[in-house]
């Protein structure tokens, strides 16, 4: 995530990810304190071997993106 504000920003992400049939893994991210120009990432895995096979063709959603410009 890119920061494209004037001030530090942390960025609320969720995102999920489907098969259009059932089975659907999500995670949300916490992007802190990003500086302005600067990119914030981060990596998780989504899902678990107890929800069965991954998708063959997945479909990635962000379901929500809430960015918070620092105040200060």
């Amino acid at each position: 995530m890119t920061n494209t504000h004037e001030r530090n920003t942390t960025y609320s992400v969720r995102i999920s990810i489907a098969d259009g049939e059932g089975w659907t893994a999500y995670n949300r991210f916490w992007l802190q304190d990003v500086p302005p120009g600067e990119t914030g990432r981060d990596a998780a895995v989504i899902g678990s071997k107890d929800m069965g096979p991954v998708p063959k063709v997945p479909k990635i959603y962000v379901d929500e993106f809430t960015p918070i410009v620092d105040q200060r």
